[in-house]
């Protein structure tokens, strides 16, 4: 399928086309073809509306633009629109000062209509002006091979490929003509009599290429020496290396000829995700992930996937090197985090104009981390986090949030954390009768609980139980319970919760902010993920835990955006995906500068919604750098603004 970056809906004007000449199968007007939206995400859409909405449209709106224009030709030849490109060709003849360039892409479009005379002329005009160079040479030869005339048309490519040896399309024409007449020995013997040009550096590639596939490695690596010390090679040239070494079994020299002189500002990316590949296939995780980074920020959408492929591959090469480690619980620094708020609250400098707020002297009632029920032979570790230790935080965390929403209870979660090291995940229950003493005297219940699961995958069982506790009689109150397998777990999430609200009282017929809707059982388990990977990035932003333990930094900033894409009518994933961003920030996250063009276009579209989203624009721009935005913004406020947002503003202001 044909692939493109949809740039229109991210507010830039011209496409950008990722490979070659479309396929005959796509020539119908009504076959999909694949493009990418400003997220990254892939979309369908047919020829003919890629034709009328994007492409037709941008070529006028690039109608001065010598450069752009051109670009645009290029890309519309290769997607089958050259009955459309006469008069932008025509254009092109008009403004642009190079002569060689206008002069071929017009010669090709006309021959591309049948127009082999018109193609001719202009061509003839172009080397009038330009004089006879290697492109407008080798089309000139193409006219006469349409023609039929061949003799003609070898005459005028060889006089090409020796004004140019290193053009692709006139040598490899050329080469293929004579491997059409001689076999393999003419292929070759072409090659090796282009080589000898002076300036000659592009045959060495094919001769190096042939060398590979017969196993002369030593005289396919002296080639490439050569071409590259001599530093005249295209961005194509280390994306053909890389790939036959790679083809042919030599990842090893893909790093030490490739890796010093690849600039993923300057070569082809292709090239860039052979290299990743060979840095996974060697085990070199920390230089392929420094390459990974480089290119994330790029932000090109249709390379996204793959990226992300690779960043899955080289977080499990960490996985399988790190054993989970034994440690001695005495030695830790073990302290106790309270969080008042709904952990995606965090990270938005305090947005309190943002979020209806309890009263003072509101009852309060407190979560407490669940335990994990443990078969009795486990040990004390450390170690990565998994979905039994992410629930058992991300449950309480869901259950104050649903009683910060839906009750007129002020909600506190409460966990335990090693300083530098993460979550706290007991083997012991709670002991709820140790706790009243310490009970804050406002409050008026506390819950603590236990989970457990057996089975894996689709047959896992979750297994859980809740204990209130009420501060007043100092007794447990209630207990509740439930097991289910994977796919019910967010059903059993939901009938807990409606048991618990109901045992505690106060509930709200509204929610207490009007945006905030209630997670359905579908989404709950994918809900249930979002708030246990905020609550990791809050441990990094309020350095309670260090970058060198994180893992899975992009997916967990991506998890809330793929949210909020995938519901767009729901606003509590945008305000989580924000959350994350100011978390990151926080942080001096690495990878924060891969989401600006993501970020803005949801804001673009929180504003068309009239989503509440759209009013944190301010902290988005503080988080990318844009003082300018921030600055009008903040110098436009009215006198009698809100002195909650004006001090929000402020604290925005000051980072």
């Amino acid at each position: 399928m044909l692939k493109r970056i949809l740039s229109a809906l991210g507010g830039k004007n011209s496409p950008s086309t990722v490979r070659g000449p479309i396929s005959p199968t796509e020539e119908a007007n009504n076959e999909p073809i694949t493009v990418y939206d400003a997220y990254g995400r892939e979309l369908k859409i047919t020829r003919s509306e890629w034709r009328d909405k994007v492409f037709l449209p941008n070529l006028q709106q690039k109608w001065n633009d010598a450069a752009e224009i051109y670009n645009l030709i290029i890309s519309g030849i290769n997607d089958g629109f050259a009955t459309d490109l006469l008069a932008a060709t025509e254009r092109l003849l008009e403004i642009d000062g190079i002569p060689e360039r206008s002069h071929s892409v017009r010669g090709i479009v006309l021959m591309k209509n049948g127009l082999l005379d018109e193609a001719e002329d202009v061509l003839r005009k172009g080397i009038t002006k330009a004089g006879a160079t290697a492109t407008l040479l080798t089309n000139l030869a193409k006219v006469f091979a349409e023609r039929g005339n061949q003799p003609r048309a070898d005459e005028i490519l060889w006089q090409a490929v020796q004004t140019d040896p290193n053009m692709d399309n006139g040598l490899l024409w050329w080469a293929a003509i004579q491997r059409e007449r001689g076999g393999e020995a003419g292929y070759l013997q072409a090659l090796h009599t282009a080589a000898a040009l002076p300036g000659s550096w592009r045959a060495k590639l094919w001769l190096a290429r042939h060398h590979l596939e017969h196993k002369a490695i030593e005289a396919a690596r002296t080639l490439y020496t050569e071409v590259l010390a001599a530093g005249l090679y295209d961005s194509g040239t280390l994306t053909m290396i890389s790939g036959d070494l790679g083809n042919n079994g030599q990842v090893p020299l893909i790093l030490e000829l490739i890796g010093p002189i690849y600039n993923e500002h300057q070569h082809d990316p292709v090239t860039g995700l052979n290299l990743l590949k060979a840095y996974h296939q060697l085990g070199k995780v920390d230089e392929g992930e420094a390459l990974l980074s480089r290119m994330y920020a790029l932000g090109l959408a249709p390379f996204k996937q793959y990226l992300d492929q690779c960043a899955q591959a080289f977080q499990e090469m960490r996985k399988e090197a790190e054993q989970d480690k034994p440690f001695d619980p005495d030695s830790l620094k073990v302290a106790t985090l309270a969080l008042n708020q709904p952990i995606w609250h965090y990270g938005l400098r305090n947005a309190d104009w943002l979020f209806a707020q309890k009263p003072e002297d509101a009852p309060r009632i407190g979560f407490f981390a669940f335990s994990k029920i443990m078969d009795g032979h486990e040990r004390a570790e450390s170690q990565r986090e998994d979905d039994l230790g992410r629930l058992t935080r991300a449950i309480p965390l869901y259950l104050a949030e649903a009683a910060h929403y839906w009750s007129d209870y002020a909600s506190s979660f409460f966990i335990q954390i090693v300083e530098d090291g993460g979550p706290v995940v007991s083997g012991d229950e709670i002991d709820g009768n140790a706790l009243f003493d310490i009970a804050p005297p406002e409050m008026k219940y506390f819950v603590t609980g236990k989970i457990g699961s057996s089975g894996e995958g689709d047959a896992t069982e979750w297994q859980i139980s809740l204990s209130l506790w009420d501060c007043g009689t100092r007794a447990k109150q209630a207990s509740e319970s439930g097991k289910a397998i994977q796919a019910e777990l967010g059903a059993m999430i939901l009938v807990l919760e409606k048991r618990l609200l109901a045992r505690i009282g106060l509930k709200r017929a509204q929610a207490l902010d009007t945006f905030y809707q209630h997670p359905n059982a579908e989404v709950m388990p994918v809900y249930l993920t979002e708030l246990g990977q905020a609550f990791i990035l809050m441990l990094l932003a309020s350095k309670h835990i260090s970058k060198s333990v994180l893992w899975g930094e992009r997916s967990m900033l991506d998890w809330p955006l793929n949210m909020a894409l995938h519901w767009p009518t729901v606003e509590t994933p945008k305000l989580m995906y924000l959350s994350g961003l100011g978390k990151a920030f926080d942080y001096k996250s690495d990878v924060l500068a891969e989401y600006k063009e993501r970020s803005l276009q949801l804001l673009r579209e929180a504003g068309q919604s009239n989503s509440p989203t759209a009013r944190l624009a301010p902290l988005v721009w503080k988080i990318f750098g844009m003082s300018d935005e921030l600055n009008a913004h903040m110098e436009a406020q009215p006198t009698n603004v809100a002195s909650t947002y004006q001090a929000w503003l402020q604290r925005i202001s000051e980072g």
